[in-house]
């Protein structure tokens, strides 16, 4: 026979539970938002390209995604510069230098790549972005990461009083269970620290 006090810790744990997968849920949601968006294609003066990994000092096929969507939007003229941010990890050069490498080698002039080298995360990419913002009186921007990503990065865009609009990035090379999922626990650790 089941007693009264271990009914209570039954419903307390079912109530976690529950509690859990409800905000699991809504931070899904939130990390797939712009899964099915794409930039408005309306002209902006830049576009901010948000790092990801390097290998071998090269763009990832992940950064190569958000490079591409940037190289789209050169070449379509929607925007006039790039801001490429992305600090030193653990590779020999910042992700911004190998984002420009990249650029390059396709025929993007250097004159439209502004280098953010500063940064290690994405609060961090917005702050030190807004001082390029500002250098050159930028007023109308489109930020270029993946679309789970696109939640957290316009909510420090507009920290940073940057006035941004998503140009998101589908990809193809990532398994986005994976990296949504990451992101929710991202989204929920922006939240905390906002506590």
């Amino acid at each position: 026979m089941i007693k009264m006090s271990d009914w209570k810790w039954l419903i307390l744990i079912q109530l976690f539970f529950f509690v859990a997968l409800m905000s699991y849920l809504f931070l899904y949601s939130l990390v797939s938002k712009y899964d099915h968006i794409d930039p408005d294609g309306k002209k902006r003066q830049v576009g901010i390209v948000l790092g990801a990994a390097l290998w071998d000092n090269q763009p990832s096929p992940a950064l190569q995604e958000r490079l591409n969507v940037a190289f789209q939007l050169i070449q379509q003229r929607k925007v006039d510069y790039l801001i490429l941010s992305g600090g030193r990890g653990r590779a020999a050069i910042s992700e911004a230098e190998a984002m420009a490498r990249y650029l390059t080698q396709r025929g993007v002039s250097k004159k439209q790549l502004l280098l953010e080298k500063e940064s290690s995360n994405t609060k961090e990419n917005f702050y030190y972005s807004a001082k390029i913002i500002r250098q050159h009186s930028f007023h109308e921007v489109y930020i270029i990461t993946h679309d789970y990503h696109m939640h957290r990065a316009l909510t420090y865009a507009k920290q940073a009083n940057i006035n941004a609009v998503p140009a998101p990035v589908h990809s193809t090379a990532l398994w986005t269970p994976f990296h949504k999922s990451r992101e929710c626990l991202a989204i929920l650790k922006q939240y905390i620290e906002k506590i």
